[in-house]
C-alpha cells in the first residue's frame, strides 16, 4: 500500500526534461525496439551514474504500453545496473501520460553483457 501511495509523489518530485536529448545506443535490441539515452541526465556520485533511458516499441506490449522510461543506475566500477523508476506510456515517443509506474531504490543490480545496449549506455556514461 505504500508503494501505490508513493508512486505520486515520486512522479510530481522526477524531473525529466521535456525536450530530452535522446541518443541511440548503439548496441544490438531486439527486433521492433529501439533504446535511448539522455546524456544530459546523467547524475554522478563516486563510481555510480544515473541516467533516463527510452524504450521504444513498434507493437503495444503486454499491459498497452509502446514506451518506457527508465532511470537506471550503473556501478561504473563494478560493471553492474539497476532500474530505480520505471514509467509506462501508451505511445511510442513517451510524450503523452504515464499510464503506470514503479518506483524502488533497492531494486538488485544485475550483470550485463558487452553486447548489450547496457554496455554501450555504461560507456558513454561512466566516461568522466
Amino acid at each position: 500500500m505504500l508503494k501505490i501511495l508513493l508512486v505520486p509523489l515520486i512522479l510530481m518530485t522526477t524531473t525529466i526534461p521535456a525536450h530530452a536529448k535522446w541518443m541511440k545506443a548503439d548496441m544490438a535490441s531486439k527486433p521492433g525496439e529501439i533504446h535511448y539515452f539522455d546524456l544530459e541526465t546523467v547524475q554522478k556520485k563516486d563510481a555510480y551514474r544515473k541516467v533516463w533511458t527510452l524504450s521504444s516499441y513498434d507493437e503495444p506490449q503486454s499491459g498497452g504500453h509502446q514506451s518506457i522510461k527508465t532511470l537506471y543506475q550503473f556501478d561504473c566500477s563494478g560493471g553492474k545496473a539497476r532500474a530505480v523508476t520505471i514509467l509506462l506510456y501508451p505511445d511510442k515517443t513517451a510524450e503523452t501520460t504515464v499510464i503506470g509506474a514503479h518506483h524502488d531504490d533497492n531494486r538488485d543490480w544485475f550483470d550485463y553483457s558487452p553486447q548489450s545496449v547496457f554496455s554501450g549506455i555504461a560507456k558513454a556514461v561512466c566516461d568522466d
